[in-house]
């Protein structure tokens, strides 16, 4: 865990504290974790700072220590935290400060594009845990719908043949309306 401790590092405005805070940050940064184990927690890193005093002409000084965190059972739920300071401990003040150019500093700042997989659009899961998705269609022209064929629905060659003939007999004068073949 890291600790700041101490209203110098609260402070909105950027000034050297704030820049001390992004140090030790990006030092001390870990891998991020949704979910943490409270067992799993061993140590803690403390950077704290007092309030500057009127009439102080220096600064106040960072004071840097680490503690091994240990917990031992107690009679309650929650067990007892103890806190040991195991080193290293440092104690410094912050002396010249050089700000980056704001286009330095944009630019050290900007995050690289990672691999983690964007969200896709129209697909969602419901409470059970299927897969929904939304699909939009223009509109359907249904003149133009192709229906299903079915073996059962067409004639055989030699029942439509006898019926050419027969209808051939019937009238030469009259035009005869053939049904289509598909």
């Amino acid at each position: 865990m890291l600790l700041f401790a101490g209203t110098p590092f609260e402070n909105p405005v950027s000034d050297e504290y704030t820049l001390v805070k992004n140090f030790f940050t990006d030092f001390f940064k870990g891998e991020l974790a949704d979910k943490v184990d409270v067992e799993g927690l061993q140590y803690i890193v403390s950077i704290s700072a007092r309030e500057a005093v009127e009439g102080e002409e220096s600064k106040p000084s960072v004071h840097l220590r680490v503690y091994l965190i240990r917990t031992k059972r107690s009679g309650q739920k929650l067990p007892r935290v103890e806190v040991e300071e195991m080193g290293p401990r440092m104690n410094f003040r912050v002396g010249r400060v050089k700000e980056a150019d704001e286009s330095l500093l944009k630019e050290a700042l900007r995050r690289a594009k990672t691999n983690v997989e964007r969200p896709k659009k129209n697909i969602s899961m419901n409470t059970v845990g299927d897969k929904i998705g939304r699909i939009h269609l223009g509109k359907q022209d249904l003149k133009e719908l192709q229906t299903r064929k079915m073996k059962g629905l067409k004639r055989s060659r030699d029942i439509a043949d006898s019926e050419d003939e027969k209808e051939d007999i019937i009238s030469d004068e009259e035009p005869i309306k053939k049904p289509r073949k598909a």
